[in-house]
Parts: C-alpha cells; structure tokens; sequence
C-alpha cells in the first residue's frame, strides 16, 4: 500500500519554485503505513497528485520530494541518483586540476536524495544520514560506496557513541596535506564548503601584505592557506583539540614559522596580544548561532559587537570576511552587523558561497546556507 500524504486546502502553491519541502503545518492527514523506507506520494485536498518523496511522519518536514509530477520515480532512481551525484564531482576535475582530494560527493536535495550527505577524504568517505528515510537506506548507501572507496566508510546517524575510537582523515586541498578528526566529531570533518573561499582569502592576504586573522579556524585552513602564500597568519578557536590539529598541519606544511594559534573564545575580548593587528585580511566564521528566525536578531547583535572589536583591527584597505552558516542570517543581517559595529568605511566586493560540488536544488533556498560577504575597509 502506497502511504499517501494529503495536504491541508491553504498549504500554498506547491512546485518546483516551491522547493522540496513539505511541512507540518501544511499536511492535513497522512494515508497508510509510516514507511520510510518506501516512496510516499504527496496529493493535494482535491486528491491530485502533486509529487513523491521520503517520509519522515513524526518531523517538521514529514515529506521530502524527490520528484514532482503524478508519475513516480523509476525503480532505480535511487541508485542512478548516486552514480550522477559522484559523476558530476569527477567532471569538476577538482583532483586533477586543483590538486585537491576532499570534496563534496552528495549534497542532500542538491542531488535529488534528501537527507543524504557524502563527504570524500581522500580514500576515505563520510557518510551523513539525516533523516529517518536515509537512515533506512543506509545499507543500500554502503552498499554502493563500498566497491567505489578504497579506505574507510565513516556513518553519522544519529548521535555518535562517546567512548567511539578516534580517526584522522588525511586529504589534499589546493595542493597543501591538512588532516581532521574522524566522525565522531564536528560536522563531517573540514567544512569543505569553504575550501574555494580559503584560497580566496589567501590570495587578497597576499595582496594587502597580510597578516591574515580566522576567527573560528577549526583546523587551520584559512591559516595554512593564507601562509602558504607567504603572510604571516593567526588562527583563534575555543576547541583544544581542533587547535592541536591546526598546528600539527601548518607544521606538516612546513609553515609553523608563519603561523600562530590562540585558544578563546571569537565573542569574547579578544585581549591575546597576537590578536592586536593591523590585519590584512580578518575572517569572521562563527558557529551556526541562529538555528531558527526566532534568533536572527540576538545573532545579527551577537556578530555587530564581535565585528565592533575586529574592524578595528583591519588595516585600512583590507578585507573582512564575514560568514553565516545559518539559512536564517542572510546576507542583509551580516551587512546589517557590520553596519552596527561602528561608523568606519566598508564596501561588499564579493558576494560568496560553497563551490560547486555544493550544488542546490533551484528554489530550494533552505540549501543556500552558507553566505560569505567579502568587505573592504575604505576609510575616508
């Protein structure tokens, strides 16, 4: 039996500009089994089929659609959909031209498989299962990967064990060695969605003469990155361990000379003296501090007074890269708080996001989560 998931008569225009997601206030009822491990098909209150997707009864997001229309997807569509989402990342050349070895392999919706991340490191891969319909795939999910990876498949679902056994993942990117803690830990690993914008802050650090500071530097890749192009490089993180593998990597590089770490935390006085500056180039990258619209204002007040102290210590003509790894802080909130952090002279020159093994599923917006605004100070 089909589960059927009907929906309210004011859920709102549903199609592909709508986005994959359907919520729960917009169901009225669902019909038959909770499977998730099958498809459900999606019907609006005149009992038209609108679509097909994953099932998630108990969630926000009951439904994911995997495709639009009456027609379901073909039997194998889950198997295609894998093979196309690691033949795209093959043609991006991103091992063979930019000397990189961790990339992005499926990016949830921006595949078409909801709830499905797959990292690659190297030989290694991680695996994320967000949602209880990937989660019930999971074995077909290893089953494809395995053949297809020569190391380690690391899973996230769920909460990860606490006594679990440490891991290091050992990768290439632009051409530099960086290795990063296995699941269980932060994310999937490097925040691979920053790898083009680290190159790009390297090179505008170059530019300006430097130094570079990374508020929030997890393992040092805007640090390693930045002195690598041969400027001097400070990287600030709350997390001892992730410190101790920043370190461990810009000495793998032969750049501990350039480089220094400073334990605190990126929202609190920022007295250390390696942090006084000048700086060249200053890169704001918090945690997600806004997990839904009810908190972008205390998280757009939070970052004004953070950036309050930090502009300050931008030489004049340097650049300020302020990010959000929120959907809920667009780029209107982080102009919106470096505006509040005090009168100096700024101008947005890049507007920036992951690069393109991040694909988005078009009118899904939730997927564009991470904003990068790239500012220059212009003091007149």
């Amino acid at each position: 039996m089909t589960t059927r998931v009907a929906l309210r008569r004011d859920a709102g225009r549903i199609g592909p500009e709508s986005g994959p997601w359907i919520r729960q206030r917009q169901v009225a009822k669902i019909w038959g089994p909770p499977d998730t491990a099958s498809l459900a098909q999606l019907v609006d209150h005149r009992d038209i089929v609108l679509g097909w997707g994953l099932l998630a009864p108990d969630a926000d997001i009951p439904l994911r659609l995997v495709q639009f229309g009456d027609k379901p997807p073909a039997a194998d569509w889950f198997e295609r959909r894998l093979a196309s989402a690691l033949a795209a990342r093959a043609g991006l050349g991103l091992g063979e031209t930019l000397d990189t070895t961790a990339y992005r392999e499926v990016n949830s919706e921006g595949d078409g498989l909801p709830g499905l991340v797959v990292d690659r490191y190297g030989d290694d891969r991680v695996v994320q299962l967000g949602t209880p319909a990937m989660a019930a795939r999971g074995a077909a999910i290893l089953e494809f990967l395995r053949p297809r990876t020569s190391g380690q498949i690391f899973v996230i679902a769920g909460e990860a064990a606490p006594d679990a056994p440490e891991s290091v993942l050992e990768f290439r990117e632009h051409g530099l060695w960086f290795s990063c803690p296995a699941p269980p830990a932060q994310k999937t690993g490097a925040y691979l969605d920053q790898r083009d914008n680290r190159r790009l802050a390297a090179s505008l650090a170059a530019r300006t003469g430097g130094p570079l500071l990374d508020l929030g530097c997890h393992v040092g890749g805007f640090v390693v990155h930045a002195a690598a192009a041969g400027v001097r490089a400070v990287g600030l993180d709350q997390s001892a361990r992730a410190l101790s593998f920043a370190r461990r990597n810009a000495a793998r590089n032969d750049l501990a000379e350039k480089t220094a770490f400073v334990q605190a935390d990126m929202f609190g006085a920022l007295d250390d003296p390696a942090l006084a500056g000048p700086f060249g180039v200053i890169v704001f990258d918090p945690p997600r501090i806004a997990t839904g619209s009810q908190g972008r204002e205390r998280a757009v007040a939070a970052m004004a007074r953070s950036l309050g102290r930090l502009v300050p210590r931008l030489a004049p003509g340097g650049f300020l890269l302020a990010c959000s790894c929120s959907h809920h802080v667009g780029r209107a909130d982080l102009d919106a708080a470096l505006l509040a952090a005090g009168p100096h002279g700024f101008t947005r020159v890049h507007a920036l996001g992951p690069g393109p093994d991040h694909p988005v599923w078009p009118g899904h917006a939730e997927g564009e989560y991470l904003r990068v605004n790239v500012y220059q100070r212009r003091d007149t």
